[in-house]
């Protein structure tokens, strides 16, 4: 039904004074607001606790840091996890979580309204399950012919964003100063390094294009992320004319019933990407393959009628699981976390199947029968 429809705009970022809300991003209401925002579910932690002990004074301190372009976010706290490949995770300091937070209210008013309807990571309203019943309900699209579906995979996409490129992507639709000196600090202040220049050959003029990466754990990213490939998303949708595309973060998949269509976007795309965008695709991720396999995204396995979850996601579920209640048995984390992933994990699988939902919960919970406290009812 809304396969016409390219643009959206979401009731919740339609906001009249979107450009006084960027030009007074570093006000303090504003600051205070993106507190309370950074807080949410820390508001406990040690480094909350001393922050907020002094909160007008820190507060004015970041604003006069603001004003006077002497802000610099500190190092960030770097550990690995395991979700469920192994991600280099880069938290930021707690008042850096308070800047980003400001500065990610004004770019999602800015860019909310502009991004296309099938663009579903990290935005309000959207999410994984919007995304997956997207999916299935393009593959219903015919029954009685052979469907044919196009996945491609950015490579390492977080630590290849370009500097240079998203700089001048966000002076497109920002103008204030502040808030462009705000955004290029944040964005000089990581980079990944020269990781990746195995991609390229030694003489290609893609070869360390300056300075790139942005971190994986800064809500930041998030945003740079979404107006990095809102390109491609426009040159997919209007100068391609693709009607059934979806995007989540760095994975598009792409349904049609011309299979050799199909394989001409493949070029296109991958040749915009990489001359635009500096960009390269995942070999062995990108394929051309018919939809009667079944399509795995956002972490299912999509049918036009039937939905599993994959069976590596099944196993990652549990892995942490236990990881967590030996975290719950030293006092590491409370009954409410367990109790919030078990939930969280129970509902994301009966999105795809009951059957599978329940034979998590009785996994789940047996586990937890093994090891909890005495004082557990």
């Amino acid at each position: 039904m809304h396969e016409h429809l390219i643009y959206t705009t979401p009731i919740l970022y339609r906001m009249d004074n979107a450009t006084t809300y960027e030009q007074y991003f570093n006000s303090l209401q504003a600051l205070k607001s993106a507190y309370q925002g950074a807080s949410k579910g820390k508001r406990y932690r040690r480094y909350a606790v001393v922050f907020h002990y002094s909160l007008l004074e820190n507060l004015l301190e970041l604003q006069q840091e603001l004003n006077g372009l002497s802000y610099r976010p500190r190092p960030h706290r770097r550990f690995i996890v395991q979700d469920p490949k192994k991600r280099l995770i880069d938290a930021p300091h707690f008042r850096d979580r308070i800047v980003h937070h400001a500065v990610s209210r004004v770019l999602q008013a800015k860019y909310e309204p502009i991004f296309i309807h099938d663009s579903y990571a990290c935005r309000k309203f959207k999410g994984t399950h919007r995304a997956l019943r997207r999916m299935q309900h393009f593959l219903r699209w015919k029954t009685d012919q052979p469907l044919y579906v196009l996945k491609i995979d950015v490579s390492k996409y977080y630590a290849s964003v370009n500097h240079v490129v998203l700089k001048q992507l966000l002076r497109r639709k920002l103008t204030d100063r502040l808030l462009l000196c705000t955004l290029d600090t944040i964005i000089d202040s990581y980079q990944s390094g020269t990781d990746h220049d195995h991609l390229f050959t030694p003489d290609s003029p893609y070869h360390t294009q300056g300075p790139r990466g942005i971190p994986i754990g800064n809500l930041t990213s998030q945003v740079f992320a979404n107006v990095y490939l809102h390109e491609v998303d426009v040159y997919a949708k209007r100068t391609l004319k693709i009607r059934r595309y979806v995007r989540y973060m760095d994975d598009i998949v792409i349904v049609s019933d011309d299979k050799r269509q199909l394989q001409e976007w493949q070029k296109d795309i991958v040749t915009f990407l990489h001359d635009k965008l500096l960009l390269t695709v995942h070999p062995k991720k990108t394929r051309l393959f018919p939809a009667r396999l079944g399509v795995d995204f956002v972490g299912y396995v999509i049918w036009p009628y039937k939905i599993r979850i994959r069976s590596s996601t099944f196993k990652n579920f549990k892995k942490r699981w236990r990881t967590m209640l030996k975290q719950y048995c030293n006092g590491d984390i409370e009954k409410e976390d367990l109790r919030a992933t078990f939930y969280s994990w129970v509902a994301h699988v009966n999105h795809a199947s009951p059957r599978q939902a329940r034979a998590l919960v009785l996994s789940l919970y047996s586990h937890y029968l093994a090891v909890r406290k005495p004082t557990d009812v």
